[in-house]
């Protein structure tokens, strides 16, 4: 009968321990959360670690954690840039939360920091080979068209000019208001002296982004080079 009442009582000691973990965690997910929400991002770092020290496959504390790391480099890519280790802090965060949370819901802010964090890669040697993590980016979130024209950047200085061209129309293609993808695709084409398909691409997006001002400017330099070419006889 003791032996039983021994076990017993280890039982509901057990019991009370777990609802005591249990009740930590809640409680430093919330602290957490609170100092997310006031920006106070330091302090959820903090209070999130201390619940994934109890119980490292929560949901809510990773999650947390991941855009604490992420709001810390965006302040700091708002101010003058963040630095390549920041980044890398918040997408090995978002890493480790994809294996715990599959729902997708993590995928869009996953895919800019990939993003970020090639960008920032490339800012200390631009000769680091960043397309695997742009791939990863545009695997996440097929509308990062940001991760796709760096991509394309990227492949136009390799040489692969008909890829990188090709990225650049899809962008255009599925968001008509993006100016870099307009600006971009221009320049490639005035990089080989056509200067009729430079004018096709940097008028269309001169109109579909009239107070752009870089697109109206080389939209009217390359009329003036039409023009010239007229006058000329080129054309």
């Amino acid at each position: 009968m003791n032996g039983r009442l021994g076990q017993l009582e280890r039982l509901i000691a057990v019991l009370l321990i777990a609802v005591c973990f249990c009740a930590c965690v809640e409680d430093d997910v919330k602290r957490g959360n609170e100092a997310l929400r006031i920006g106070d991002y330091d302090r959820a770092v903090l209070n999130f670690s201390k619940a994934l020290d109890v119980q490292p496959a929560d949901r809510d504390a990773r999650y947390g954690l991941a855009l604490a790391y992420y709001a810390i480099a965006e302040d700091k890519e708002r101010l003058k840039g963040a630095t390549r280790d920041l980044w890398e802090r918040a997408v090995k965060e978002f890493r480790i939360l994809s294996n715990v949370d599959s729902s997708g819901r993590i995928d869009a802010a996953y895919s800019t920091g990939l993003f970020y964090l090639a960008r920032a890669t490339l800012a200390e040697d631009s000769r680091t080979n960043v397309l695997p993590l742009l791939d990863h980016s545009i695997l996440l979130d097929t509308a990062n068209y940001f991760s796709y024209n760096l991509k394309a950047l990227i492949l136009a200085n390799q040489g692969r000019v008909e890829e990188a061209k090709k990225i650049y129309v899809y962008i255009v293609t599925k968001e008509p208001k993006f100016a870099s993808a307009y600006l971009n695709l221009g320049n490639l084409y005035w990089e080989e002296h056509d200067v009729e398909s430079a004018w096709d691409i940097w008028s269309m997006g001169h109109e579909a982004l009239p107070k752009d001002a870089a697109l109206a400017r080389w939209t009217h330099v390359a009329e003036d080079s039409l023009k010239a070419m007229v006058q000329s006889g080129e054309l």
